[in-house]
């Protein structure tokens, strides 16, 4: 097992630019990490827009820049040699499945040439490398006590600013402000991403009732987003009333977004997370919470039953939303349906190395029903994240990813017998949290479900002292 943190860690509390791993090569390293942490939902901005006023199709977030300056900075004190043996392999096999999708290129409908298909192909794997940059950098750098605190307690900050600016949104979609108008220039002037949902959908009709999407543009793109930052607030402070009121905003800001796949999954990664800590959690503690658990559920069911006698709509409106999941006229539901008819055909026709990256919307048209066309987007999506790799890179890439998952599965299950630390009960729920989502969409350029994914790994390979025993959780 890996040493305690020492007196040396628990001074770059005070110091975070002498914390251990990657960010004890100075200042520099440190504020751009943070300043990644903080822009990683700002994926609605396009730098290139911004500052040429043309759009080079290329979608250049900040983060990805940040992302960039922070690699080039640590390069020379990168420990490669921190990734284990399997996980390179592993990389490896996953660079090969998308390379071999190539091969699919061949199946682009007649309409598509060699060139466009190829064009796109190669712009894909480029944008799914960057992607990969944002899961290498903290698997290999975030090390110790301090540097965990320091990585949480600015993604917590980002998404604070996020609460700030859903506030905004909330008395914008009321009174127009000025102020919101000029920053949602700045903030939606990413094409590539998709800017709607602006209002609550339920029942078949729009209601008064704004859905906040931050600077992410799109609702559920920011419930993903803060299935993570809601997870690490316990890492970022220590004060329980820093805690409660982040927790509360982040909470608040989460229930807004009216995202259904993003409050699943936030109930399926409080499970694991509760799954995770509970042996390490000192008995008197787990009674304690125990008892709370059903408390708060128990008050939970008297104010929804209280509020549909009373018919007090305000109070069901959550229920209303999570039960138009099963809604055969909602064309949210019959889109995603639709994608996944299509991507499952696609499979189909290369079963082996898949479609190619990056080319389901080519394929659409010609795969999904007739009826399906009405739910054509400006390029369609497959609507859940295994399947997109599956039909894109066929078995071999699904493969390597189902071995990932379950190598990382196994890890957490050896770790959770051993006595989880905090960072691994709570990178373990929130990426539980994001995987559920993802099974109802498949937008992989989100730099912070890739962070998500580094964590982890960095949590199960740092193995940080069993905070969970103190009664932490």
């Amino acid at each position: 097992m890996p040493e305690p943190a020492t007196s040396a860690n628990a001074s770059a509390l005070e110091h975070p630019d002498r914390a251990p791993g990657g960010l004890a090569t100075g200042g520099a390293v440190a504020w751009l990490w943070a300043a990644t942490l903080v822009t990683l939902p700002w994926v609605g901005v396009d730098v290139i827009v911004l500052t040429t006023g043309r759009d080079a199709g290329a979608g250049l977030q900040p983060a990805w820049l940040l992302m960039a300056a922070t690699w080039v900075c640590s390069l020379r004190v990168t420990p490669w040699r921190a990734l284990p043996v399997r996980w390179r392999w592993c990389l490896a096999a996953g660079v090969f499945a998308v390379l071999a999708s190539g091969f699919g290129l061949g199946l682009a409908p007649a309409g598509v040439g060699t060139a466009t298909a190829l064009a796109r192909f190669g712009r894909q794997a480029v944008q799914l490398g960057i992607m990969a940059a944002f899961a290498l950098w903290p698997l290999l750098h975030v090390r110790g006590a301090a540097a965990w605190r320091f990585t949480a307690r600015w993604l917590v900050v980002g998404a604070l600013f996020q609460a700030a600016y859903g506030l905004l949104q909330q008395v914008g979609f009321f009174h127009p402000l000025p102020l919101l108008a000029s920053l949602e220039k700045v903030f939606t002037s990413n094409p590539s991403i998709f800017s709607g949902s602006g209002q609550l959908y339920v029942g078949d009709h729009f209601l008064r009732v704004p859905r906040l999407r931050g600077t992410a543009c799109e609702p559920l793109y920011l419930g993903n987003y803060l299935l993570l930052a809601l997870a690490l607030v316990p890492l970022a402070w220590r004060g329980r009333r820093r805690l409660a009121t982040a927790g509360a905003a982040l909470g608040l800001l989460l229930l807004l977004t009216w995202s259904r796949g993003a409050w699943l999954g936030a109930m399926g990664g409080a499970l694991v997370g509760a799954w995770l800590g509970w042996p390490a959690v000192d008995a008197a503690v787990a009674r304690r919470w125990a008892w709370r658990a059903a408390v708060a559920a128990a008050l939970g069911l008297g104010i929804a039953v209280a509020a549909a006698f009373a018919g007090w709509e305000p109070l069901l409106l959550p229920l209303r939303r999570l039960a138009q999941t099963f809604s055969a006229h909602d064309w949210s539901n019959l889109t995603r349906l639709y994608s996944l008819q299509a991507a499952w055909r696609a499979f189909r026709l290369s079963p082996v190395c898949g479609i190619g990256w990056g080319q389901f919307g080519w394929h659409f048209p010609a795969l999904v029903d007739p009826a399906g066309l009405q739910a054509m987007f400006t390029w369609p999506v497959v609507a859940n994240f295994p399947l997109l790799v599956l039909c894109e890179t066929g078995v071999l890439g699904f493969g390597t990813m189902a071995c990932a998952v379950g190598g990382l599965w196994r890890r957490l299950a050896r770790c959770r017998a051993a006595g989880a630390s905090l960072p691994v009960v709570l990178t373990g729920a929130a990426g539980v949290a994001i995987a559920i989502q993802s099974l109802t969409f498949s937008q992989y350029n989100l730099p912070h479900a890739w962070v998500a994914l580094g964590l982890l790994g960095a949590a199960l390979l740092d193995g940080l002292p069993g905070s969970a025993a103190r009664g932490d959780l």
